[in-house]
């Protein structure tokens, strides 16, 4: 990029002048805007393609003042504090160029407060040696061009002087009073530092209807913009070439003898096939998406609009005025109803179907999705990280930390397991070779659309490899079985992170990391994953572990405990619950502890090489075009593997059960009940369970929450069950619980988890309005279409189990799904609930709970764990007048 085009503008009222903003920026190709007088508030949401918005809001949360800076999202940039004060609102960010950053700034002055010099200096002082500062300052002087001098331009400009700054301006009037007595003057002007005057060339604009004049300053610098991430193929991919390479120069024959062979062997095949993908793809010089282009008719407004501000701002008559905001009006509106022609048409070619490439599920996924850009974070030493490169160190930094094992409890000696690692091993036959095509079947069952690991292989490579491709990989994962040798090329994982709603952004705890493998070791491990399973379904896994599990589900497990409770209450009892909170179950596994147990539990032949994958793994933290140094994972089974959550279930399976309480897990989502018609005993069974399970976790160094977890008492009466603790720490009582998403009321109403399910279904059917709403082209049927596979599965998750409810509850859900029906369909108003579902085609909530229902009953016949398959006798005798689970003749 030659040039820079910096532009600030008063806009008052950001949201609602967007379309304007957007011709704006087209018409004069703008690199980055300065805006004074956003008006945002905390929940305003505004974003404009291809650029980043940063908003600072007056700081008492109304819908007035603030500032924001659009930059275009390929110029490599990060965001600096804001300043916000009631006197001065400014947003900065920092822009690479090639002898270091330059802060550009938009500032808003509010004008009914006093600021003096002092004040003007706090905020100048803040931006550094390299700054332009833009916006609407509501300070006259003359030395910037104003008409006349007053004292907040006298303050001003004593601030310039003693920091030693340099004002810019157009020498124009840029804000131009509605009332015809006040004379127009300049007040939007740019302050700077650090730069030369020579380079930069201020200017007005004759666009925008508001009552200030844009001001554009071009800045002659060059700007470093951001890298595009790197490919291995694209469209124009010849993949007959790609394999006729691979068949002419794969080598079949090397040498793997040794874990160095290994090394040797994966690092070719990696880089053969990269080299033959960039051989055969025609990667053309891609550039930075450029704006929009203007309907003649658009631009002709536009300049007649300029023409008739040009002959108002000369002549100041009332007519003109009149003139000229009668074309800005017309401008606008016609700029919204093309935007909206052209936004209509789009949803009228939307479809589920593959031709349109699946069209309709990718605008409902990212259609008005916020571009969510980090803000700086707190490093380790409590500093600042603002660029990528520092945030990515931060964020590997902190992670580095996280991937250890807990501490040892100073009462527990490693010794038995120290001696069943140094045990000798008994002879075990290799494990079971592979063949090419059970190699081919395991790519084929790899996950589509999942993102490439650092060595960007993915699926779709994988499925283009020759067959002599798929011989080497074959011969090559059978010596890393022979061997016991798990290759390091294929251990380094690199990891983006990812904001936890609700969390401070700028902690770097607020971040939840995502784990990106090579593919290749995936495949692997999918192999290795089929030979353990038999063993572990067969003797390894408890019973009550319904994590992890083919044919096991969380409505399942929810199931078990919603049994156990209706026992309780049938039978008058007190049910003692105590849900238990696993902190960062799977980053703090601890190895040693882990092999101890595979060597118990597994046979010895896949010792050695689950040995090999667990150490000296690495990871990489990347963030944007920057990465972080390489980190080494000390503890935890690897995250977005396919042997991690296998790894983790062996490492829980000795979970300790107690006589007389029900112990339920998923995962690491942990619950034990026990009844008793005594509410002290019930406390009592449960406290012996928890004392058990906490010698157990101190054993193996996992660590619980007390203070997360919860304690509840399920019952009908008013009274709980004493207290108990984990360790020495008392569990908090509550009156309703979340277990594996459904919310378990004390008496098991069901109410609290239908609310809060209405609650999220409306949510979600207002921000999906868009494209769901009665003024949507869409067509009916893709409307139903997205309500069914969208909306719908939100409240139809878990309606096995709380279809038990009563009919009033059940009736929320259904005056949701009426009230979503009739806005989708355009239906009267006087139209009657079955009327509505009968042109629809669409079932009540009544008929779903009966077809969930039967579909259920008759998975849990042929459930392979007992511990479903005894739910279809429920353990007590009705007495209770409540509609029972699974009993369908009750709903006829």
């Amino acid at each position: 990029m030659s040039a820079l085009k910096i532009a600030t503008w008063n806009i008052n009222g950001l949201t609602p002048n967007k379309s304007e903003v957007e011709a704006f920026i087209n018409v004069n190709h703008i690199d980055i805007l300065l805006i004074s007088e956003t008006h945002f508030k905390e929940n305003t949401i505004f974003s404009i393609p291809r650029f980043n918005v940063y908003h600072t809001n007056h700081p008492d949360g109304t819908a007035h003042g603030g500032t924001a800076v659009l930059i275009k999202s390929c110029i490599k940039h990060y965001p600096l504090p804001s300043f916000c004060t009631e006197q001065i609102q400014a947003s900065t960010v920092a822009i690479q160029q090639r002898g270091g950053y330059l802060n550009v700034s938009s500032v808003y002055c509010p004008p009914k407060h006093k600021i003096d010099e002092s004040r003007f200096k706090d905020y100048l002082t803040t931006l550094g040696p390299r700054f332009i500062a833009g916006g609407d300052w509501n300070a006259k002087h003359t030395h910037w061009g104003s008409r006349l001098i007053t004292t907040r331009g006298r303050e001003l400009k004593k601030s310039i002087d003693s920091l030693k700054l340099t004002t810019l301006s157009s020498n124009e009037p840029t804000h131009w009073p509605t009332d015809p007595n006040k004379r127009p003057d300049l007040i939007d002007f740019f302050v700077i530092r650090g730069l030369s005057t020579l380079h930069l060339q201020p200017e007005s604009s004759l666009d925008g209807s508001s009552n200030h004049t844009p001001v554009i300053l071009t800045l002659n610098t060059p700007i470093t913009n951001r890298k595009f991430a790197e490919r291995l193929y694209n469209e124009k991919t010849d993949w007959d070439g790609f394999r006729n390479y691979i068949e002419e120069n794969i080598n079949l024959k090397m040498k793997l003898k040794n874990s160095d062979d290994i090394e040797v062997a994966t690092r070719y095949i990696t880089n053969l096939i990269q080299n033959a993908c960039w051989r055969f793809t025609h990667f053309t010089e891609r550039v930075h998406k450029q704006s929009k282009n203007l309907s003649a008719l658009i631009k002709n407004m536009i300049l007649e609009k300029r023409r008739l501000r040009r002959i108002w701002h000369n002549s100041r008559h009332p007519d003109d005025k009149t003139a000229f905001n009668k074309m800005s009006r017309e401008l606008k509106e016609h700029i919204t109803e093309l935007e909206n022609k052209t936004f209509q048409s789009k949803l009228e070619s939307l479809t589920a179907k593959a031709d349109t490439n699946y069209s309709l599920w990718k605008a409902t996924k990212n259609y008005n999705k916020p571009h969510n850009v980090k803000p700086p974070i707190r490093d380790e030493l409590n500093q600042w990280a603002r660029t990528s490169k520092q945030k990515a160190d931060a964020f590997a930094a902190h992670l580095a930390a996280v991937f250890v094992p807990n501490r040892p409890d100073p009462s527990h000696d490693d010794r038995i397991i120290n001696e069943t690692l140094s045990h000798e091993f008994q002879l075990e036959l290799p494990v079971k070779s592979a063949t090419p095509s059970e190699v081919r079947k395991e790519i084929r069952r790899l996950e589509n659309g999942k993102a490439p690991g650092y060595d960007l292989i993915d699926k779709k490579v994988l499925l283009e490899l020759p067959k002599k491709a798929i011989v080497f990989l074959t011969v090559l994962f059978n010596r890393i079985f022979y061997l016991e040798y798990f290759p390091k090329h294929w251990k380094v994982s690199q990891i983006i992170m990812i904001h936890k709603y609700g969390k401070p952004e700028d902690q770097a705890a607020s971040y939840r990391p995502i784990s990106l493998l090579p593919i290749m070791s995936k495949l692997l491990e999918k192999l290795i994953l089929s030979r353990i399973r038999p063993i572990l379904e067969g003797k390894i896994v408890p019973e009550h572990q319904f994590g992890f599990r083919q044919r096991h589900s969380t409505v399942e497990q929810v199931h078990r405990v919603c049994d156990k409770i209706r026992k309780s209450l049938e039978q008058r009892e007190y049910c003692s619950s105590a849900f238990l909170d696993i902190q960062q179950a799977f980053d703090r596994v601890w190895h040693k502890g882990l092999l101890c147990k595979i060597k118990m539990m597994l046979p010895h032949n896949f010792f050695g090489l689950l040995e090999s994958y667990l150490s000296d793994r690495l990871f990489q933290v990347r963030e944007s075009d920057c990465t972080s140094g390489f980190y080494e994972l000390k503890a935890g089974v690897p995250q977005g593997s396919v042997l991690g959550p296998v790894l983790y279930t062996i490492y829980t399976a000795d979970l300790p059960e107690t006589p007389g309480v029900t112990t339920a897990t998923f995962a690491d989502d942990t619950a034990l009940l026990a009844s008793d018609r005594d509410p002290i005993v019930a406390s009592e069974k449960l406290q012996e369970a928890l004392d058990s399970i906490d010698l157990w976790l101190k054993t193996w160094r996992i660590s619980a929450s007390a203070s997360k977890s919860t304690h509840i008492t399920f019952t009908l009466r008013k009274e709980n069950c004493p207290p108990v603790s984990l360790g020495n720490q008392i569990l908090p009582h509550k009156d309703s619980v979340k277990y594996l998403g459904m919310q378990l009321d004390r008496k098991l109403l069901w109410n609290k988890h239908i609310k809060a399910k209405r609650d999220e279904v409306n949510k979600k059917f207002k921000s999906l309005y868009w494209l769901l709403g009665k003024n949507s082209k869409l067509s009916l049927d893709n409307k139903l279409l997205v309500y069914n596979t969208i909306i719908k599965p939100i409240w139809t998750y878990g309606i096995q189990l709380w279809g038990s409810a009563s009919i009033s509850n059940i009736n929320i859900i259904q005056r949701a799904q009426n009230a979503i029906l009739k806005s989708v369909s355009n239906a009267p108003w006087f139209l009657t609930t079955n009327e509505l579902h009968d042109n629809l085609q669409m079932t009540t909530v009544k008929e779903e709970i009966k077809r969930f229902e039967k579909s259920y009953k008759d998975r849990l016949v042929n459930h392979p764990n007992p511990l479903a398959t005894q739910l279809l006798q429920p353990s007590y005798t009705k007495r209770l007048k409540r509609r029972c689970i699974l009993n369908i003749k009750e709903r006829q």
